[in-house]
């Protein structure tokens, strides 16, 4: 499928890197084979992740041994972990949230939404307040119902007073400051006050944005604790009782999930039909492929280089569509010291990426060089206009010189930090071509630094750590982005927004105010050009996710813009 030569002159940066520690051979050998590895080479720089048993660090685990032998489990591996489980301090929960948490909406086979735990939603006049209806026939899985008084709660421990002060969500962190009040406004209703108008709020609460926002938390579990107790928070970490179709058996920190199948989840047609699940952190991907090769594992994301040797063992590639985007933030972009404070930085940065060669380290069927950040072909508000621009050298160079950096001259170096994907191949050495590439166009010093998704997320929304850096990460693609456009783009106080301009912040919050679906998507679209002009976040692309399934697997039907495992209740097993 692809010249070995080819992969090797890509690659030639990477391995150099590599050879210091010493693997680089075996890397040169899996792509003379065909299969890639992906690279787990750190920085003494590098942050360290959260108490947390759900965080993830850079390293290899060893492929499980056998755990799917028999008919009533399934074993999935997974890049990554992500976040913790209450949505306060949630990074992103993805790999297990998704099925293990209770949404108060959810959504179908084509990301449309659905009652979940909220059987329907409603607006104010004014767009100000959303009131959602909790269905009576909801249970966590200790067997207690989940009432509105849960759903109160939930909302108070992420947006009501003191969340800015503990979160570290940055969609806890900025819908908490957009929160005027919370509360209970009949036996099975929950209000929300917004002070700017929310159009987005029913997606947040969906399980189709990928984050974990719309899940709800018992209450019980905090009696007797402060709403905010940190201590209650870690212990919930490691007891997280939720009321989604996949129950916590035990958790193995940085290793293991164990799951089974909830008998009382409220809708029997979304109940998984396997009695266990085994969710395990395997960061190498080749590892991952190897495992469902040998039988160990059943579903994990891989590369199109593992195809033939999945399918040599009675397996196949399924494919996850427009599952995740290139989200590329630069950090602090509006400080005048700092390089790309200049529009003309940011423009030469795009400029310089060829995207013919992120379309050779992934294939054609997996990056797509569509759409702007967050923003891919089937969300609202999306036109071919917000495409990644053009690949031009002179252009880039000529721009880089008229921002006052000739040949990258008075630069300084550029820290671009990354981490391995929960689902994303080649993350890490899809930021190594971008650095090769702004090195050899621009002359930049550009260094990447692999490091822990959960402390890097929270040194850039909580902090001015890393300011003048940049971030180089996957994310799950959306329908609807308002919340993370409200976050990067319409709040000045937010410690990771990509901007300080005044203009900006308030034709966000003005479009971000349109209801109506046709008003909305034109309101949206008019929004991200401008944004996407600007260059304060851009992006290369999205991903179409190949997952390998074993031969045990019949079909399974993943959800589209979802880079983790998702619509497990579709699995059939041979």
């Amino acid at each position: 499928r692809r010249k070995v030569m080819d992969r090797l002159k890509l690659t030639s940066h990477i391995v150099s890197k590599l050879i210091v520690l010493g693997i680089a051979s075996a890397l040169l050998m899996t792509i003379a084979c065909g299969t890639a590895t992906e690279t787990t080479s750190t920085s003494s720089s590098d942050t360290a992740s959260t108490s947390s048993g759900a965080t993830a660090k850079p390293t290899s685990a060893p492929a499980p041994k056998s755990t799917s032998s028999g008919e009533d489990k399934v074993t999935i591996l997974v890049g990554g972990w992500g976040g913790r489980f209450a949505p306060l301090y949630n990074s992103g929960c993805h790999a297990f949230g998704i099925n293990h948490g209770g949404f108060l909406v959810r959504s179908d086979e084509n990301r449309q939404a659905i009652p979940g735990i909220a059987t329907d939603w409603q607006v104010s006049d004014d767009g100000l307040t959303w009131t959602f209806t909790v269905r009576d026939n909801a249970l966590f899985h200790d067997g207690q119902p989940v009432t509105a008084d849960d759903v109160e709660f939930t909302w108070l421990q992420t947006w009501g007073p003191g969340a800015v002060e503990v979160a570290t969500s940055a969609t806890a962190i900025n819908n908490a400051k957009n929160t005027v009040k919370v509360e209970k406004t009949a036996s099975n209703q929950v209000s929300v006050t917004h002070k700017d108008v929310a159009s987005g709020f029913p997606s947040l609460m969906s399980d189709f944005t990928g984050s974990c926002h719309g899940l709800v938390l018992p209450k019980k579990f905090w009696d007797g604790a402060d709403i905010h107790d940190q201590d209650r928070a870690v212990e919930y970490d490691q007891n997280p009782i939720a009321a989604g179709p996949l129950k916590m058996l035990d958790i193995i920190p940085d290793e293991k999930m164990a799951f089974e199948s909830f008998d009382g989840y409220y809708d029997k047609d979304r109940q998984i039909p396997i009695k266990y699940v085994d969710l395990f952190k395997v960061p190498d991907l080749a590892t991952r492929a190897a495992a469902l090769e040998a039988g160990d594992a059943d579903i994990a994301p891989v590369s199109l280089d593992e195809q033939k040797r999945i399918q040599k063992s009675g397996g196949k590639l399924v494919w996850g569509p427009e599952a995740s985007y290139f989200r590329i933030q630069l950090l602090g972009a509006w400080i005048p010291d700092i390089p790309f404070s200049k529009k003309e930085v940011r423009q030469a940065m795009q400029y310089a990426l060829d995207m013919d060669q992120f379309k050779a380290l992934y294939g054609e069927e997996v990056f797509v060089p569509k759409g702007w950040a967050y923003v891919t072909p089937a969300s609202i508000g999306y036109s071919k206009e917000l495409d990644a621009y053009e690949h031009n050298p002179k252009k880039a160079k000529e721009l880089l010189a008229q921002a006052g950096f000739p040949n990258g001259e008075g630069f300084g170096p550029l820290i671009i930090n990354t981490w391995h994907s929960q689902g994303v191949p080649f993350l890490p050495e899809s930021a190594e071509l971008a650095a090769n590439m702004w090195r050899e166009v621009l002359g930049i010093q550009a260094e990447v630094r692999v490091g822990d998704e959960v402390a890097i997320k929270k040194a850039a929304n909580s902090s001015d750590t890393i300011y003048g850096q940049l971030i180089w990460r996957d994310n799950e693609a959306r329908v609807d982005g308002v919340s993370i456009t409200r976050s990067g783009f319409g709040d000045p106080s937010n410690k990771g927004r990509a901007h300080e301009d005044q203009a900006i912040f308030d034709a966000t919050v003005k479009a971000l105010s349109v209801i109506p679906p046709v008003e909305k998507d034109q309101a949206l679209r008019g929004l991200y050009q401008t944004l996407r002009d600007e260059g304060y976040r851009f992006s290369i692309g999205y991903v179409n996710i190949p997952w390998g399934v074993s031969s045990r697997i019949a079909d399974w039907k993943p959800q589209p813009m979802a880079f983790y495992p998702s619509a497990l209740h579709t699995i059939k097993l041979k």
